[in-house]
């Protein structure tokens, strides 16, 4: 669920002409056991790997129909989400409006353009390798149209992400908040609030970290917005909210601006941005539980066969399948939602969020890492609020120092990047 998340709105994304998802969104997984002690039940799950209540991992069966209850947009002169063959621009900084003459002189005028034989225009093929290219650069530079047209190489390992600039607002923090999303924490760290070495946390935490992997990219536009000063990608959301008013339909600009979870990917890190999430599937088949199980959906024919006196086999020919929640048997009830054990068992959180469980090797192998003398570290408590774990997430994104860049004091800033603003636009 974390390393490959599903989709909420994959049924638009399949539509378009270039889907970089390689999940199987439509992927219905069953115990295959016709004698299943929670045969019963009626279960499925769409996340590979789950576990069925009788332990055993259950096993792929097919993808479910498409006529399954959920509905897109039919007109064929509508894209997946901007209505009719309308034409865009898109900037070299992702800045996106519909095409026209005005918008066309002022980028002229914006890039220094004076003699239009200074300007070329060139098809580029694209494909879901260079869409992906696309978002990756679109995270650490304002020029990712030009860096995917010339094939500049992406760092690999970009050490000199900015600092984190400016708090979130206090506003998005009261009293309530405190009560409810309050995570207790050990650091261990230099006395001099130099360094941070490590936090000792538990499950709460980890939950908050690892949900990060599955909350949707427009949501974290939605609470950070441009959250690092050497990217770009806020720029598509707001292009969604300032330029496109009248070419999309406004159930798609939702669908953007404030994208929802897949089911049961509800955790610590999407409630404190408050993220909805999709209900529970049900699905009605044309054949018995027992038939899918045996022969999948490629096989529910076998439901209609008859013996030698013309008699259905199968008693029942139709049956309704209900979504399970993958975490269940982890859980210790059904309120829980997060991805960790739940239990007593501690972990080390490094300054760069990496996770391990906690163990007297792991500790000193962090304090021998450091080289700081025993007697300069001293251990600390902190009560995180619900706006110190959003700094934190916030840093995780951007900062290859989360913890201390939230939890220590500020260090002296330093000489901020100049960023060029010569560029293509498409």
């Amino acid at each position: 669920m974390l390393l490959a998340p599903l989709n909420a709105a994959s049924i638009h994304c399949s539509r378009l002409k270039i889907n970089i998802d390689n999940t199987k969104p439509r992927a219905v997984y069953v115990c295959e056991d016709t004698n299943c002690v929670a045969h019963r039940d009626c279960v499925f799950s769409s996340v590979p790997n789950a576990v069925c209540k009788c332990g055993k991992v259950m096993q792929y069966a097919g993808e479910r129909p498409e006529n399954d209850g959920e509905t897109t947009d039919s007109d064929p002169e509508n894209g997946v989400f901007v209505k009719g063959p309308l034409k865009f621009i898109t900037t070299d900084d992702l800045h996106v409006a519909p095409a026209s003459t005005s918008l066309m002189l002022s980028l002229s005028e914006k890039y220094g353009v004076q003699d239009p034989v200074d300007l070329e225009q060139r098809i580029v093929q694209l494909s879901s390798e260079k869409i992906t290219s696309l978002l990756k650069r679109s995270l650490i530079s304002k020029q990712p149209l030009t860096g995917l047209y010339f094939d500049v190489p992406i760092p690999t390992d970009d050490t000199s992400l900015c600092t984190l600039h400016g708090n979130l607002s206090a506003e998005q923090e009261t009293a309530a908040d405190d009560k409810i999303y309050s995570v207790k924490i050990c650091v261990l760290q230099a006395k001099s609030n130099s360094v941070m070495l490590y936090a000792e946390v538990g499950h709460d935490f980890v939950d908050i970290v690892f949900g990060l992997l599955s909350v949707p990219l427009g949501a974290l536009i939605k609470t950070f917005g441009q959250w690092s000063s050497k990217g770009c990608i806020g720029n598509l959301y707001s292009s969604v909210v300032k330029n496109v008013e009248g070419t999309m339909r406004p159930e798609c600009q939702s669908l953007l601006l404030d994208p929802i979870l897949a089911p049961f990917y509800g955790c610590g890190a999407t409630k404190v941005h408050e993220i909805g999430e999709l209900g529970s599937r049900r699905l009605n088949l044309h054949a018995c539980f027992r038939c899918l199980k045996v022969g999948g959906f490629s096989n529910l024919r076998r439901c209609l066969e008859t013996d030698s006196k013309g008699n259905h086999i199968c008693r029942n020919r139709t049956s309704t399948i209900t979504e399970l929640n993958p975490k269940f048997l982890y859980r210790a009830n059904e309120k829980d939602e997060g991805y960790v054990k739940l239990g007593h068992m501690k972990f080390v959180v490094t300054d760069g969020l990496y996770i391990i469980p906690l163990s007297l090797s792991a500790t000193l192998q962090e304090v021998g890492d450091a080289k700081i003398q025993m007697e300069e570290l001293v251990e600390k408590e902190i009560t995180l609020t619900k706006c110190q774990v959003m700094e934190i997430q916030r840093a995780a994104l951007m900062s290859r120092n989360a913890l201390s860049s939230v939890l220590l004091p500020p260090k002296t800033k330093g000489r901020k990047l100049a960023h060029r603003r010569s560029g293509l636009y498409y």
